[in-house]
């Protein structure tokens, strides 16, 4: 993890930088969901690497997600809007309902994503904390609509 105010990038600069989590709710199926993600670093100037991790319950479904989104920032400021998109594997365990006794299975899928990022650094200390809203569209077998909200390390 990267101790400091955070620098820009440069091209095909890969590495992690923050480890952030965040948590939230989803649409069909209906779950809470929570995870951690990573600033990854980036594959072109303007273009952040951001790897996910999350678990979901509710609504007679277990699911886990590994999400790679590549992230473009609209706009340079204290508030930094986002958009982008990413492949993910899915796993999924349904416990009640259609599909239950299927046992786990392993679907791909596609996401659009859009958030925001704000916050600044803390007087005296040396790392940035930084809070995020996200807004998750999904293709596949993978929740409809995601929405959640986190801190960055």
């Amino acid at each position: 993890m990267v101790v400091g105010a955070p620098r820009r990038a440069s091209a095909g600069e890969l590495g992690i930088r923050h480890l952030g989590v965040r948590g939230g709710v989803s649409m069909n199926p209906d779950q809470f969901h929570g995870g951690v993600f990573l600033d990854a670093g980036r594959l072109a100037s303007s273009l952040r690497f951001q790897p996910s991790f999350e678990f979901g319950v509710g609504n007679g479904v277990r699911l886990g997600a590994a999400n790679a989104d590549v992230l473009y920032p609209l706009a340079e400021r204290s508030w930094l809007p986002y958009a982008g998109a990413g492949l993910g594997v899915n796993f999924v365990d349904v416990t009640n309902g259609v599909g239950e006794g299927n046992g786990l299975e392993i679907k791909p899928v596609f996401n659009v994503v859009g958030g925001v990022e704000w916050g600044v650094s803390k007087q005296g200390s040396r790392a940035p904390r930084r809070y995020v809203i996200e807004a998750r569209l999904g293709i596949g077998d993978t929740p409809d609509f995601k929405i959640g909200a986190g801190v960055i390390f």
